[in-house]
């Protein structure tokens, strides 16, 4: 499971709420926004990190920067689209899509320390050091289980955006 998939699944595992079976348009749609945004977190973290040749400390440290503004960027943009899914029509969605976006920032943090000290230490091992502290942090999240019987979940089923995300499916 990709890693943002696997945190937007933590934050929609806590939104079981009961709700009608009744088709919804709005409700599909919402559902795969808020799916999309889920994806677009996943392939900011799903970036390999760069191949580090510490014979070349300028093509290390490019790689790793690029690399380093590129997360940090997508998931940001991850969160904002969070932030940005208002109204749900989905009972819980709003606060659903706020712990989503919490998330992404809560991951992005982390990174902003490391890709700051980057850009400030010109040392050929600079790059190496901050590689060395980002990816852990990436790669370590684990696949958490997902409330099959939650409103969301009711709703991404049916959602054509939601397929690439079977564990937020019921």
């Amino acid at each position: 499971m990709r890693p943002v998939l696997a945190v937007a699944a933590v934050v929609l595992a806590a939104s079981g709420c009961a709700g009608t079976d009744e088709p919804d348009d709005a409700k599909v749609a919402w559902a795969g926004e808020l799916c999309a945004v889920a994806a677009s977190g996943a392939a900011a973290l799903d970036r390999s990190p760069p191949a580090a040749d510490p014979a070349d400390p300028a093509a290390v440290r490019s790689a790793v920067t690029t690399y380093l503004e590129s997360v940090t960027a997508g998931l940001t943009a991850a969160a904002d689209g969070a932030a940005a899914l208002r109204p749900s029509p989905i009972a819980g969605g709003d606060a659903l899509a706020d712990r989503l976006a919490t998330a992404y920032r809560g991951l992005r943090e982390p990174l902003d320390a490391p890709l700051a000290a980057l850009r400030a230490d010109t040392r050929p091992g600079a790059a190496l050091t901050a590689l060395a502290a980002v990816v852990p942090r990436i790669t370590s999240l684990v696949e958490p289980d997902v409330e099959p019987d939650s409103e969301f979940t009711r709703w991404a089923e049916r959602a054509p955006r939601c397929a690439d995300m079977p564990t937020l499916r019921s």
